[in-house]
């Protein structure tokens, strides 16, 4: 009987088990020395191993030869966990099985014996779905737990368990998988199967599968049934609607050099060509904070990209600020984009806005005022939380920028000696804000120049002083 790939290659042992090393090491080393707890939470996003990992678990405790890090899987309790019909391990799903009378009648089972093994092990699936009642009778069991009972449970969002049932538990977090994890796992799947795939086609896969497994192997197999040759990047986009980065870059560039025709031509070309406006717009979202953490030099530390694409933004003519204000416009647009009776136009407005945020490199006297305006308030913010009385001179001065020079004019001597003194740290928030190495320059306004040279003088001519 033929099964479907994620079931095949489900991992049996904690040794195959992708991406989780931290859980592993830790569920490991309690086994090891005997310190196995009665409630486990795992927490972490979908199809990146949670229940799989409670299987495994639970095999290693029951296991004839265990409890042991390396269950045998021959013997009957491992053959009955893998086929999911062990009478000591209940799996439920608390999305369907949320109630109070769900949870009372486990209450009473828990009271009785395992029948053939070590312990009776409870796995309850999306726990955080249960209903408050339901908790509170769980709660009961998990104050005096029988000693042969095992309670693992599996959430996505565990903010929403209560604190009562966190306390009770011992918590492990499981982390998104990266592209490059799930490309490997693709990888060594498609060689195991004989499926003939691309490097690149691998790779969008993985970036589609947005850090879970289960749904990168999902994908390889809609994949494998709907090409007979070598499946390739296009392959990849044509059955999921989804867009590589070069459909982004081009977007973006169009968008940077303000060609709203050209913009708005591409996006529909997507459209046309299957790609959801939902998924475009979360594949632009994506780019852009791509994008500025590229411009920010977080590069190794939270992305997988090829050295190509990481010459081609760092190279991508864009400054941090704009940037910056153009993923606020994007966030702000989500609802409005996800809730539109016409996802399509909600699209193409936030594109079109985007697109004249700065209209041209020369710009007009409104728009250049407008993005001085900007700098000038993110720079009083920032300045704000350090030096309350340095924010005050800033948001009386008028600030001008003229690409890496950051021209800074006050209307008095104090204010002048203030941010002179203060240029250091000033240049530092202003390479931040930027993200360029900025040069500043701090000067009187010409019109206190004057008066200034006029009030020097009144004060010789009539031997007088200034009183402020």
């Amino acid at each position: 009987m033929y099964q479907v790939i994620s079931l095949k290659y489900r991992p049996q042992n904690f040794d195959e088990i992708t991406g989780q090393n931290h859980v592993v090491i830790s569920l490991k080393g309690a086994i090891k020395r005997g310190r196995v707890g009665h409630a486990y939470l795992f927490a972490g996003p979908r199809g990146v191993g949670k229940t799989t990992t409670a299987r495994i678990l639970a095999k290693s405790l029951n296991c004839v030869e265990g409890p042991t890090t390396q269950p045998c899987q021959h013997c009957q309790s491992c053959m009955e966990i893998t086929r999911s019909r062990s009478i000591d391990v209940i799996e439920i799903d608390g999305a369907s099985n949320r109630g109070i009378d769900e949870i009372r009648n486990l209450r009473e089972s828990v009271r009785y014996s395992p029948i053939h093994s070590r312990y009776k092990i409870y796995i309850i699936d999306e726990v955080h779905m249960l209903t408050q009642e339901a908790f509170n009778a769980l709660l009961k069991t998990l104050e005096e737990p029988p000693p042969n009972v095992v309670f693992i449970f599996a959430t996505t969002n565990p903010i929403k368990v209560p604190q009562t049932i966190l306390s009770r538990c011992e918590r492990f977090t499981f982390k998104r998988l990266s592209a490059a994890e799930i490309k490997d796992r693709l990888t060594d799947i498609a060689r195991k199967e004989g499926i003939k795939i691309t490097e690149k086609a691998l790779h969008y896969i993985a970036v589609r599968a947005d850090g879970s497994i289960r749904d990168g192997e999902s994908i390889l197999e809609q994949l494998t049934s709907f090409t007979e040759n070598e499946i390739s990047a296009e392959d990849v986009f044509r059955l999921i609607g989804f867009l590589g980065s070069d459909f982004y870059f081009e977007l973006l560039n169009k968008i940077s050099n303000n060609k709203l025709n050209e913009v708005l031509s591409a996006l529909n070309q997507g459209i046309e060509d299957g790609a959801d406006p939902v998924e475009i717009y979360r594949g632009l979202t994506n780019y852009l904070r791509t994008l500025l953490l590229v411009k920010t030099g977080l590069v190794d530390k939270f992305l997988d990209l090829s050295d190509e694409e990481i010459k081609r933004l760092k190279d991508f003519p864009i400054d941090v600020e704009r940037l910056i204000v153009m993923i606020e416009m994007a966030l702000k647009k989500e609802d409005f984009i996800r809730k539109s009776l016409n996802t399509r136009i909600g699209l193409e407005l936030l594109l079109s806005q985007l697109t004249i945020l700065n209209p041209g490199s020369a710009g007009t006297s409104d728009s250049r005022s407008e993005k001085e305006q900007g700098l000038k308030e993110r720079l009083f913010r920032t300045v704000k939380k350090a030096s309350p009385k340095l924010a005050g001179i800033i948001s009386q001065a008028k600030i001008d920028r003229d690409n890496e020079l950051i021209d800074i004019k006050v209307d008095n001597d104090f204010s002048l000696e203030q941010l002179k003194k203060s240029q250091t740290v000033l240049k530092t928030y202003l390479n931040e804000i930027t993200g360029c190495d900025c040069r500043l320059k701090i000067h009187l306004a010409e019109e206190q120049k004057s008066e200034t040279g006029l009030m020097d003088k009144i004060k010789v001519m009539f031997d007088g002083e200034e009183i402020r």
